[in-house]
């Protein structure tokens, strides 16, 4: 068969698979959260056409980032706190005093302590995240998003299970070849989408490089030698991954261990290793996750799968009593009310070692045991936060960095969150190729 040909029918089997995906629709956590990456990775973006083509996927992002960063606040947060705040999270504050918290009031999740027309201070009445996801993604549907906001949402979100032909993407977007481009090229600029051409069919394919930070060539270097049907595989376990983070690897039926396991060696699919006292040490598999942080030392979401490996270590392979309840189990870690267990020190061990909890020796009617002992830190109790998504099953909650320096920000107060944050942050102009032309052509204009 001629290369043309062996094109052709690639692009068949995309369009076919792509045609089954997209008629099942996002709900609204999974649009929420997809507005999240995507604010987050336009942070820096300077003015230009994407404040307009994608205004209502940041604005409901951010308002995201700032409700939950700022959930659990009990007490007031005074102006001058909600400005270091949003500069944390690298909002204007203008936008959030202007348009964000006026969205926050009108869901009921603030009240707003005014003096004449001024802000004075807020207080919080926000809801679980799950819920505060649901209803900012119905929020998003109801402010008549763009073709760029829609197509970037259900793009990032495809992709981040697998990769597609560029033609079976743009087709079943059902948008025109010049709003692709500039979707495009504002996710690649802000490093949210890229392309590569297939080593097994030369097809140009489009890819998210966001979920697989920092080993981006041994990555493509797995993707571009699959075929069609070992991609829908992968996007298959992806999903089954994402339902269930923390899967197992023994639980993965056999037919598909040889794919995950090198996914594994070539970091598509993250996993944990939990040492067992006796025997082999056991994988637990999970999605991959949007990866802002290229040293995994800073990553909260590595944080995250750890916590989640090592509850689902007790789930399937604990020696003496079987956790029932994992949500449960995290609750009682983070508020140190676990029971002392002789088994502690083996199945934690990694917590330990990276800093999330420590270890207490205690005795109990049955001998020596070790009681864990939370470290209550930021950094911890945000992984903690993602870790119970995790176990959930639900939409994972973007939060790195900038939501943690928000949270120091309210632990230490107002005088003495970093200098750093206080600088002006230089911005970046994200465009689209030829944006006027773009404009008019959109607008059915002619550009003289």
């Amino acid at each position: 068969m001629c290369k043309q040909s062996i094109s052709n029918a690639y692009k068949a089997v995309m369009h076919s698979f792509l045609k089954g995906s997209y008629q099942m629709k996002l709900n609204n956590a999974q649009i929420t959260s997809k507005c999240v990456e995507i604010s987050k990775c336009l942070l820096n973006a300077g003015v230009s056409l994407v404040s307009y083509d994608l205004a209502t996927t940041r604005s409901l992002g951010d308002a995201a980032r700032l409700a939950v960063s700022i959930k659990r606040v009990r007490d007031p947060i005074p102006r001058e706190m909600l400005g270091a705040i949003t500069t944390a999270l690298k909002i204007d504050f203008r936008i959030a005093e202007s348009e964000l918290l006026p969205l926050l009031e009108q869901l009921n999740w603030v009240q707003v302590l005014r003096k004449g027309k001024a802000i004075e201070s807020i207080r919080e009445t926000l809801p679980p995240a799950e819920d505060i996801l649901s209803a900012l993604g119905k929020v998003w549907q109801e402010k008549s998003p763009t073709v760029i906001d829609e197509a970037s949402i259900i793009s990032i979100n495809e992709l981040s299970k697998r990769p597609f032909a560029r033609d079976s993407l743009i087709s079943e977007l059902g948008i025109k070849n010049n709003e692709f481009e500039a979707m495009f090229d504002y996710g690649e600029q802000a490093r949210y989408l890229g392309k590569f051409t297939s080593k097994e069919y030369g097809v140009e394919t489009i890819w998210t490089p966001l979920y697989w930070a920092g080993k981006v060539d041994k990555v493509l270097d797995f993707l571009q030698r699959q075929k069609d049907e070992q991609l829908n595989v992968i996007g298959s376990l992806t999903e089954k991954f994402k339902r269930y983070p923390g899967t197992p690897r023994e639980n993965i039926d056999a037919k598909f261990v040889n794919i995950v396991d090198s996914g594994i060696w070539h970091g598509f699919f993250p996993a944990v290793e939990v040492k067992g006292r006796q025997g082999p040490a056991h994988e637990y598999v999970f999605a991959a996750t949007p990866q802002f942080e290229v040293d995994p030392s800073k990553d909260i979401f590595e944080k995250a799968r750890m916590i989640a490996a090592c509850i689902r270590h007790g789930q399937h392979h604990a020696e003496v009593t079987k956790i029932l309840y994992p949500r449960s189990i995290l609750r009682a870690m983070r508020t140190n009310q676990m029971k002392p267990h002789p088994y502690a020190n083996i199945q934690y061990a990694i917590l330990v070692l990276n800093g999330i909890v420590r270890l207490e020796a205690a005795s109990t009617r049955y001998g020596s045991a070790w009681r864990v002992v939370w470290i209550d830190t930021p950094e911890n109790n945000l992984a903690a936060d993602i870790a119970d998504q995790l176990l959930m099953g639900e939409e994972v909650f973007a939060a790195t960095k900038e939501e943690l320096e928000a949270s120091k920000i309210l632990v230490q107060g107002v005088y003495n969150y970093s200098s750093e944050q206080r600088r002006l942050k230089t911005t970046q102009k994200v465009i689209a190729k030829n944006e006027f032309d773009e404009l008019m052509e959109r607008m059915g204009g002619v550009r003289r």
